[in-house]
């Protein structure tokens, strides 16, 4: 029998073989991050000198066609195959951290990869560190599964990798830290720090070993604060952007409301987005040469329309002040309208870089405009451009230390951590006055998921039709006759079928009622078709259960059959109002059972599932 001294000394010699493995694990996921995050960064310029190749062979129209062409193949690989790696990613990593343990499919990665580079290197206004992030996340997540990693260790390495991938896009070793404990972690508590940090320098040592040092940075010259009276001013903008932040992230999530509510094809919503930024960046084509703009391109970066792409153009322009003032604000704010277009439409991009240039243009037009009445207080215009860009970012994604640090390691420029810290302050805390949620988090409580406290507000909201529905559902044929339909009532007890016809399309649906009144007062002479209905209710595999259910109601109907995102004029589920107050005994038993929400909804995907 073991002594309590050996049971001790076992019990150590465990966890230190547990810390080692985490530890060597962070490592790898670092250094496959900032591998990644190359070959991703590689990835979007060769396509974007293939796609920038087109207008200069076909003129203005080739800026319309293409943002629909890279979004039309970014749209089939999400649809067909990940759907989560679409949109600008956090928020599904989020997700995953907070209600699946971590745990994130293996193939999100390979698709975000591919879909993000046509979305962006086709003009898409999304930025790179929102999937790299999340192939970053979802590479951490691969290893912590094939290695049987526990939840902890598995969120950890989750962490990690977005912390690595964002780390190395920007070349932030500790910003990239920051942001991914801030934002998916929420505390320094909850989570082992080390492996974060490991994890984030290795991501920026592999990066610039193979890129360049300077593969994250900004070009900006060296600035520094007027005199202590001028922190006024960038208290004001602070107190600006708090609001101006809010509006862009309303923007962006009625537009995904708008392209979720769109009665058409999931692969053609983001191929309309894209068609949407083309005709924007038709115009803003125009505006440039009104305006005498120039961005900053380089070989590897050539020239896309301001609004179009990451925006590193129109940021570095801006930090060197070579943007005229009306540039500034009429790029700023159509930004806004641009990356709307291409992530609320399904497109597969991030929404950091795009923060940033908002911030840049209308931080670098206040800066003027201080500058311009009182030049002995604000002598130096740019400097609003560069702390606009945290100002900006601070009061959408409510991560007020990642940004005054990322800001200061992006540009190398440390003599602004005053103007940084009274503009970034401000900004945060009058956007979460405005609205509680952040860019990452109102995506997921439009869903019902509140991951500020790792609470879940509405078990129906994270629960998706593909994930109740009845899968091959008795069926009707139109040629049928009453009398056999009767029958097939009689055999199933149903109270609803789905008509298909021989070719296996959808055509309508019939109650048991209509074809026993028919039959009682008629005779049984009809046929199906006769007797079906071809106006019901129909949803997607992602349709959330509580819009089911609203639908339902507005209707006044009691079924809905689910279509083929591939081919909508087929069924793959049918769901009934049964199936949807299923879902939710179910979700309030399993949050009964243990008063931890965030622990219970794995359990509850798992028996629904």
């Amino acid at each position: 029998m073991k002594s309590d001294g050996a049971d001790s000394a076992w019990l150590r010699k465990f966890r230190t073989k547990r810390q080692v493995t985490l530890y060597l694990l962070a490592a790898l996921t670092g250094a496959v991050s900032g591998l990644v995050a190359v070959i991703f960064r590689y990835s979007v310029y060769v396509l974007t000198g293939i796609f920038s190749s087109i207008p200069a062979q076909m003129g203005l129209i080739g800026w319309v066609l293409v943002p629909i062409a890279g979004s039309a193949v970014s749209s089939f690989l999400t649809t067909r195959y990940a759907p989560e790696a679409s949109g600008h990613g956090v928020p599904e990593v989020m997700e995953a951290y907070v209600l699946e343990g971590g745990k994130i499919r293996p193939r999100v990665p390979i698709i975000k990869t591919i879909s993000a580079a046509f979305t962006i290197g086709s003009g898409g206004s999304c930025g790179r560190e929102g999937p790299i992030a999340q192939i970053g996340s979802g590479t951490g997540s691969s290893l912590a599964q094939i290695f049987k990693l526990g939840r902890m260790e598995t969120r950890t390495l989750v962490v990690c990798g977005l912390a690595s991938g964002i780390a190395a896009t920007f070349s932030a070793p500790l910003g990239g830290a920051l942001f991914g404990i801030e934002v998916l972690v929420g505390e320094l508590t909850a989570i082992s720090v080390v492996p974060v940090i490991l994890a984030s320098v290795i991501g920026v040592a592999v990066a610039n070993g193979l890129f360049g040092e300077e593969a994250g940075s900004f070009v900006a010259p060296q600035l520094a604060l007027g005199s202590y009276t001028e922190l006024i001013f960038y208290f004001i903008m602070g107190l600006l952007f708090g609001i101006i932040s809010k509006l862009w992230v309303k923007i962006l999530y009625y537009t995904e409301s708008f392209f979720q509510r769109l009665q058409t094809s999931e692969y053609f919503k983001p191929v309309i987005g894209g068609a949407l930024l083309g005709l924007l960046s038709a115009w803003v084509i125009v505006l440039e040469s009104i305006f005498n703009y120039q961005g900053v391109f380089t070989g590897i970066s050539p020239y896309v329309p301001a609004v179009m792409g990451s925006g590193y153009g129109f940021i570095n322009a801006a930090l060197l002040g070579t943007v005229p003032l009306l540039a500034l604000v009429t790029f700023g704010f159509l930004k806004m309208l641009a990356t709307a277009f291409s992530i609320g439409s399904g497109g597969s991009g991030g929404v950091f870089a795009p923060t940033l240039f908002m911030g840049a243009g209308l931080g670098g037009a206040l800066g003027i405009l201080f500058n311009t009445f009182a030049p002995d207080i604000a002598p130096h215009p740019t400097a609003y451009a560069l702390v606009g860009m945290a100002a900006m970012f601070a009061g959408a994604a409510h991560v007020p230390v990642t940004c005054i640090i990322m800001t200061m390691e992006m540009t190398g420029d440390y003599a602004l951590i005053l103007p940084l810290m009274i503009s970034v302050s401000s900004s945060y805390i009058v956007g979460q006055a405005v609205m509680k949620e952040s860019i990452y988090t109102e995506k997921l409580r439009m869903r019902g998921i509140n991951v500020r406290k790792g609470l879940y507000i509405d078990a129906l909201r994270s629960v998706k039709a593909k994930q109740i529905m009845t899968r091959n559902p008795a069926t009707l044929s139109p040629d049928m006759t009453a009398e056999e339909a009767l029958h097939m009532l009689t055999l199933t007890h149903h109270t609803k079928f789905p008509v298909v016809d021989s070719e296996g399309r959808i055509v309508g649906t019939v109650i048991a009622e209509v074809l026993e009144k028919r039959c009682d007062e008629e005779g049984c002479d009809y046929k199906v078709r006769d007797l079906m209905d071809k106006n019901f209710l129909v949803v997607s595999m992602e349709t959330t259960m509580d819009e089911v259910l609203h639908r339902m109601m507005e209707k006044n109907e009691g079924h809905a059959v689910v279509l083929d995102p591939e081919d909508p004029t087929r069924m793959i589920g049918f769901l009934t109002k049964t199936d949807v107050f299923r879902a939710y005994e179910w979700a309030i038993a399993m949050l009964r059972l243990d008063g931890s929400m965030r622990e219970s909804i794995p359990a509850f995907r798992d028996m629904i599932e």
